[in-house]
C-alpha cells in the first residue's frame, strides 16, 4: 500500500478550522451556504435542502501492484514436454491525471445552532488511464532463469455511491470541511498488451500476440476529506484527499501463435487489489 505520508499535511488545517470554531457565540448562526445571519433567520427546514452538480479533476498515484500471469507453453517431449507457467511480480509505481462528475442531495442541518453538520448523498463517476509494467519471474528448474516484462494499456472508470458529512459553522464563514466514504465497481479495461520473455531472451516474441485485449469489473470503495468554499450564493469550489481501493480482477489474453515458437495455453493475468492515493480540485452548482 502506497504510504500516506501526505494526510498530516490535510488533517492539520482541518484541525486548526475546527479548534478555532470552539470558542464562538452561541448567538451567531449561519445558512448552509456558509453567510451568516441572525437566530430568528435560522433556515433549518426542507426548504434549505438541494441538489447540486459538480465536476472535479487532480492527480493518482499508486505503489507497486502485484502481478501473476499463468499458462502453459507446449513444448515436445524431446524439449522436455509442456511447460507450466506461474510468473509473479509486481508493477512499477505509476501516477496519472484523472477527472470525473458527480451528482447529489444535501440536508441541512437539524436544528439552528452555531454548530451543525449538514449530510449529503451522491453518485460520481471518474475516469484515468495509465500503463501497467512490470516484470515476472517463473520458478522453475529447466531453466536459470524465466522471466517476463508484462506492459498493458489500462483505461479505469469508477462509479460510486457516496455518504458526506460537512461541518457547517459560523465562525467559518464561508469554509466547510468534510468527510465521506463511498462503494461502487469499478471497470478496467487493459489493451495493447505485451509479454516479452526477456531471461532467457525471445526477440520478437509477444506471448500475448493472438489476442492483447480484455476487461473486467471489480468492487471499488473509497474515503475521502476536505474543504469547500461558497461563493456567489450557489457555487462551490472544493480541494480534498482521496483513498481509492479497487478489488482484485483477472484477464485473459491470446495463446502464443508464431512458426517459432511452441504452442501454448490462452493465457490469464491476474491484477491483485491496489490501493491509490489521489489530490483533487472541483466545483460544484446548487440546483
Amino acid at each position: 500500500m502506497f504510504k500516506l505520508f501526505n494526510i498530516k499535511y490535510l488533517l492539520a488545517p482541518l484541525t486548526f478550522l475546527f479548534l478555532s470554531s470552539i470558542n464562538l457565540s452561541a448567538d451567531d448562526y449561519y445558512y448552509p451556504n456558509g453567510s451568516s445571519f441572525a437566530a430568528d433567520d435560522c433556515c433549518c427546514d426542507t426548504d434549505c435542502n438541494h441538489f447540486y452538480i459538480g465536476a472535479f479533476g487532480g492527480g493518482i498515484y499508486s505503489d507497486r501492484i502485484k502481478l501473476r500471469q499463468t499458462g502453459t507453453a507446449f513444448f515436445t517431449e524431446a524439449e522436455g514436454g509442456p511447460l507450466a507457467v506461474d510468473a509473479r511480480g509486481h508493477s512499477r509505481k505509476f501516477s496519472s491525471g484523472f477527472g470525473g462528475v458527480q451528482l447529489g442531495y444535501a440536508w441541512a442541518p437539524s436544528q439552528c445552532s452555531c454548530w451543525g453538520i449538514s449530510k449529503a448523498a451522491e453518485v460520481e463517476a471518474f475516469f484515468y488511464r495509465h500503463k501497467l509494467r512490470g516484470e515476472l519471474i517463473n520458478p522453475t528448474d529447466r531453466l536459470p532463469e524465466h522471466d517476463f516484462l508484462d506492459s498493458f494499456h489500462t483505461n479505469v472508470g469508477v462509479f460510486l455511491v457516496n455518504g458526506v458529512f460537512a461541518l457547517e459553522n459560523c465562525g467559518l464563514g464561508s469554509f466547510s470541511p468534510y468527510i465521506g466514504v463511498g462503494v461502487g465497481a469499478a471497470t478496467l479495461s487493459l489493451h495493447k498488451a505485451d509479454s516479452l520473455q526477456i531471461d532467457p531472451p525471445e526477440a520478437g516474441i509477444n506471448h500475448f500476440n493472438s489476442k492483447r485485449n480484455d476487461s473486467d469489473w471489480a468492487f471499488a470503495a473509497q474515503g475521502k476529506a476536505g474543504i469547500k468554499f461558497n461563493f456567489c450564493d450557489r457555487f462551490n469550489i472544493f480541494a480534498e484527499y482521496r483513498i481509492l481501493f479497487i478489488d482484485s480482477s483477472r484477464y485473459n489474453f491470446g495463446s502464443t501463435v508464431y512458426e517459432t515458437h511452441a504452442a501454448t495455453s490462452t493465457w490469464d493475468v491476474d491484477v491483485r487489489n491496489t490501493w491509490y492515493n489521489a489530490f483533487a480540485i472541483g466545483i460544484q452548482f446548487e440546483l
